[in-house]
């Protein structure tokens, strides 16, 4: 079942064409990667997938429906991270989700004990935001994504912040949720080592425009494709075999 489609997206800003004609399709349960340098366009596209931003041209349907024209029905079943977490510094973790949680009547306090213990953070709920480190406040972030059930989920560098045993433990949780539960997922990063054990499929794209889609499933094995970080490098330089 396809739950996301971005065609033809293309996005101004000024004089400046930071979107470029980007295509891609997302099926249900995938987890997708979006991988590019900083400055690649990665935020801007997830901004205009989530409605904060409009596309300048190009269609992008969720569950078949066009979210310019059907905006409400597009977002209700989206969850989404975008860029670093802002939340109410002098609140509680626990009473930040709680916060979160009256946007949805489908959401209980069980339901956010249940994600804060998914996240590593039941035992620091009651301690105040400000408080937090970066990777705790990371972790509260993807626990507000983790509220309410919503089947896509969208997350601009989730692992920012995170010490190995983190990422680890968030690698799994996605993949689990994917699997299990039949959550799609579009994530955005900068380190291709980590993207590829994560996703099914990954998005190359600098300078706003998408160089290329690979299905990860045709690169196990192929060590020389493996763990290559793009901070600042030329996308252009990688090459498969």
């Amino acid at each position: 079942m396809e739950v996301l489609k971005l065609q033809n997206i293309s996005k101004n800003i000024g004089k400046n064409k930071i979107i470029k004609d980007l295509s891609l399709t997302i099926n249900q349960g995938e987890i997708f990667g979006f991988l590019g340098p900083n400055g690649a366009g990665k935020t801007t596209t997830i901004k205009m997938i989530v409605g904060f931003l409009n596309p300048t041209s190009g269609k992008i349907y969720v569950y078949g429906r066009d979210i310019l024209q059907h905006r409400i029905e597009s977002i209700k079943n989206m969850a989404a991270m975008v860029e670093s977490p802002d939340m109410y510094p002098y609140l509680t973790g626990l009473e930040n989700l709680k916060q979160l949680a009256r946007l949805d009547r489908n959401i209980d306090e069980n339901n956010i004990i249940n994600a804060l213990e998914e996240v590593g953070l039941k035992d620091k709920m009651n301690q105040k935001f400000k408080t937090y480190s970066m990777g705790m406040k990371q972790r509260l972030a993807i626990a507000q994504v983790l509220l309410g059930n919503k089947k896509l989920w969208l997350l601009d560098e989730p692992t920012n912040g995170l010490d190995p045993s983190g990422i680890i433990h968030f690698r799994n949780l996605f993949k689990k949720y994917a699997s299990k539960r039949g959550v799609t997922i579009f994530i955005s990063s900068h380190i291709l080592g980590e993207m590829e054990v994560l996703c099914d499929k990954i998005a190359f794209i600098k300078g706003g425009r998408i160089k290329g889609i690979q299905d990860m499933c045709k690169l196990h094995g192929k060590l020389e494709d493996r763990y290559i970080e793009l901070i600042g490098g030329d996308i252009d330089d990688f090459q498969h075999n």
